[in-house]
């Protein structure tokens, strides 16, 4: 007897694991074994018909369910339990990515993009398992805190860095996450970097209105806001007498755990100290300096520095010096910051010999001048050094590479070997940071040679290790004289000193290739090949991938890619973001947009188009590069109609006059061909007549004369069309309308029956500076030129009577009589013979 298979409420093997490990590879395994548990822990279902007509149980018992209707139950039962674990396989996994995302944003390695880009690719899903403490991070790293600058990562914080914040935020809001404490720190600090003191203020009082009392910390940091603009001095008055009240009523919290009651701490004492003396009021800063001692704070060196700094703005450098020794006199050491204050007073004030003075005293006490003050003293480097060398001035190869770094910033290279003359016969030893400051010098000045052989002079005789930067230096200096056999000669060289190529090498070795005319994209992607596999790994930058597209958008123009070279340009592309966390820049898209474009891939360049236009809504500064030159956008325009993408030009045209292209007639042909096979000529109309009326207030009510005394036809009608424009965004700019684009605007009307158009389009086309005469007094607003001379050839009109002759048209006959009448008045020697 045939006995029906066990039913199984658990699927296959392959159908489970395509569910739950579609999404991490790693639990994969997990997910099978536990899948083969479940199977072998649940008791077989047996076919309850069969067993009961084995057993031949009365007539009356009801008959039993049959085989198929089993089957289907058991098939939802197996949905369901399916559904259930992918449910649960999904959650796991977006626990998983927000672990991940919090585990690296713990390490702290990420810069601020990387962060903002890090968290963007986080599923939406997955943010609903960040801590508020995971937010809050977040948001510090995107902003850019102190402990970043060790980094290199530190940068001024623009309003993209506010709007990114903001999104963050957004974000986290939408998945449940309230604000806290720091959150509103973050959202303060930010605005008041940018002195957006409103806002600021906005936030503390949303912060007070959630119910969290605030620290001294977000009043502090508006207050350091404050103290750098002298024209906020009421506000930082204001707020200051706020904080004191907010303290005796207790609105303000304890910043430490060991404090009970609130107070201002001595660094909101420093920044009011700051804003008092920045406007020169040191009566008053004298008294917070009073307060601030009978509050237990006793005054340190910074706190007689910004005191001291503001005296010798306001009162000059004597009154500066006479600080400076009631400082000696209480007991403070005077420090670097200190003496770069009196020198630079002394050096505004023109006094030499207290500059000189100056100098010899900080030097003697081990404080050597920044380069910007070496840059700014009125002695020649050789008066410096031995200003130096008098005082007994320590770490003497420090000072001869401040002022090689000084004069070479000044693009004085003779200066700069005088010095390194001065060096050797004074018996001192350069280092490796001196010869990289030589051999930079050099190359900038084009001395390749002396550069070669002062590198084998110095390095292959021993006398100096040298680094990467040394050789970074020599690449450069090769890649940008066209030497690139020299320039992979110094590359191979690294290994004899043990030194792996890091990014700045691959850097400049990529951008010397872009640069080459005749250089093989073969070379570039063998290079690019060798940095992502060397090792150590090297990570590619922003830098690296604009020297990749800048050699393939090169490379395009001269000749085609091949499918190989579309797929490595296509992959890198997408490598940015997904790969390597990189936020592009305007010459990143300017370049791949060239790059598609003169590979003829309009799919890939509209891609990048999108993405940059979506970038744009956050840093308009992306689009610089690409409306630089009004060419790249008539290239793309090209190829789309090459394409037959008709939609995409319009698209582009609609973004043409918002990106501040100027007008182009070879763009406004390209959209009027797109009008015509998309069959849109009620778009068509709207375009030329945005184009040829202006808009504005003053654009209403009057009518227009042509010749002086007939009237435009349908004028109004037009006015009114202009204002219902459909989709695309036209402004006024009647030179658009040039002869060419008129005879095309005039094509498409013969060809869609639409005659009884041609003559007003002809006449309003003709009437620029009398139409103008609407706009009254503000032709500077749209740009007008009452000087517009419109030239109408016999080859043009000849073309459009031929198309009127092989017209259908009813009234075409009619219409060729009024177009050569309107030649006859206005442009005679246009007339056909």
């Amino acid at each position: 007897m045939f006995k029906p298979r066990t039913a199984r409420l658990v699927p296959s093997v392959s159908a489970y694991l395509r569910v739950q490990g579609s999404a991490h590879s790693r639990s994969l395994s997990e997910l099978y074994f536990r899948m083969k548990q479940e199977q072998e822990q649940k008791p077989e279902i047996k076919d309850e018909h069969v067993e009961v007509s084995q057993q031949q149980e009365p007539a009356a018992t009801p008959s039993p369910l049959p085989y198929h209707v089993l089957g289907k139950q058991s098939n939802k039962l197996a949905q369901k339990q399916l559904m259930q674990d992918k449910e649960e396989a999904n959650r796991l996994f977006e626990k998983m990515a927000a672990d991940t995302y919090i585990s690296g944003l713990q390490q702290g390695k990420w810069s601020s993009d990387e962060t903002w880009i890090r968290f963007c690719l986080l599923p939406t899903e997955s943010r609903k398992f960040l801590r508020d403490i995971d937010v809050n991070r977040t948001l510090a790293r995107i902003r850019g805190t102190d402990k970043d600058a060790a980094l290199g990562w530190k940068v001024a914080p623009t309003s993209r860095t506010l709007t990114k914040m903001l999104a963050v935020l957004g974000s986290a809001k939408r998945v449940g996450m309230v604000p806290d404490q720091y959150t509103y720190q973050e959202m303060i600090a930010i605005n008041a970097s940018l002195l957006n003191f409103s806002h600021a203020l906005e936030w503390l009082d949303k912060m007070i209105k959630s119910g969290i009392q605030p620290t001294i910390r977000p009043y502090r940091t508006l207050l350091k806001g404050y103290s750098t603009i002298p024209g906020e001095i009421d506000n930082a008055r204001q707020l200051w007498k706020s904080i004191k009240s907010k303290i005796e009523h207790g609105l303000i919290a304890p910043s430490e755990p060991d404090e009970t009651v609130a107070r201002i701490d001595i660094k909101s004492y420093t920044c009011m100290l700051a804003a008092e003396c920045r406007v020169g009021n040191f009566a008053q800063a004298l008294t917070l300096l009073d307060e601030m001692e009978e509050a237990g704070f006793q005054s340190d060196i910074t706190v007689r520095n910004v005191l001291l700094e503001g005296i010798t703005r306001h009162k000059g450098l004597d009154a500066g010096l006479h600080e400076s020794e009631l400082m000696e006199q209480s007991g403070f050491e005077l420090d670097g910051f200190t003496y770069s204050t009196l020198l630079m007073a002394a050096i505004k004030e023109g006094r030499t010999e207290e500059t000189e003075r100056l100098l010899a005293t900080s030097a003697a006490k081990g404080f050597l001048p920044s380069r910007k003050i070496v840059q700014l003293l009125p002695f020649t480097p050789l008066h410096v050094l031995d200003i130096l060398a008098k005082s007994g001035a320590i770490d003497t190869i420090r000072v001869y590479n401040t002022l090689i770094q000084a004069v070479v910033r000044r693009n004085d290279f003779n200066q700069a070997l005088q010095l390194i003359a001065h060096l050797r016969s004074h018996g001192a030893k350069p280092n490796v940071v001196t010869y990289s400051l030589l051999l930079d010098a050099l190359s900038k000045a084009g001395q390749l040679t002396q550069a070669k052989a002062m590198f084998k002079e110095v390095f292959e005789s021993g006398a100096v290790e040298p680094d990467m930067h040394i050789f970074a230096t020599m690449i450069d200096a090769c890649g940008r004289s066209g030497d690139i056999v020299a320039m992979f000669r110094f590359k191979d060289t690294m290994k004899n000193y043990n030194l792996p190529p890091a990014e700045p090498i691959y850097n400049s070795i990529l951008s010397s290739l872009s640069r080459q005319r005749n250089s093989s994209l073969k070379l570039v992607m063998a290079t690019v090949n060798e940095l992502v596999h060397c090792i150590p790994p090297v990570r590619p930058s922003i830098t690296t991938y604009n020297a990749i597209f800048a050699a393939f958008a090169a490379y395009a123009r001269r000749k085609a890619l091949s499918s190989g070279e579309l797929q490595f340009l296509r992959t890198w592309y997408a490598n940015t973001r997904d790969k390597y966390y990189i936020v592009k820049d305007r010459y990143l898209y300017a370049s791949a947009l060239n790059a598609f474009v003169g590979a003829g891939c309009i799919e890939d360049a509209m891609l990048v188009y999108d993405d940059m236009m979506r970038h744009a809504e956050l840093d308009a500064v992306v689009l610089l590069e690409f409306t630089r030159k009004p060419k790249h956008m008539l290239e793309l325009m090209n190829l789309a109609v090459e394409a037959q993408r008709f939609n995409d030009v319009l698209a582009l045209w609609r973004n043409w006059q918002a990106l501040g292209l100027p007008p182009s007639e070879q763009a406004l042909g390209l959209v009027l061909y797109a009008c015509d096979q998309l069959g849109h000529i009620s778009v068509a109309k709207d375009i030329v007549m945005g184009l040829l009326l202006p808009r504005g207030p003053s654009s209403t009510g009057e009518k227009a004369t042509v010749g002086g005394d007939t009237a435009i036809g349908d004028v109004e009608e037009y006015k009114e069309l202009h204002r219902r424009r459909m989709t695309v965004s036209t402004a006024y700019s009647p030179i658009t309308v040039g002869e060419s684009a008129l005879a095309i605007y005039i094509g498409i009307l013969v060809k869609h029956n639409m005659v009884d158009d041609i003559v007003p389009a002809l006449e309003l086309w003709n009437s620029v500076g009398d139409v103008a005469a609407l706009a009254a007094s503000s032709s500077l607003r749209f740009g007008l030129n009452h000087d517009i001379k419109r030239v109408l050839s016999e080859t043009t009109v000849s073309k459009l009577l031929k198309l009127l002759w092989q017209s259908k048209h009813q009234d075409a006959g009619k219409a060729t009589d009024q177009i050569l009448a309107f030649v006859e008045k206005h442009f005679p020697d246009a007339m056909p013979v």
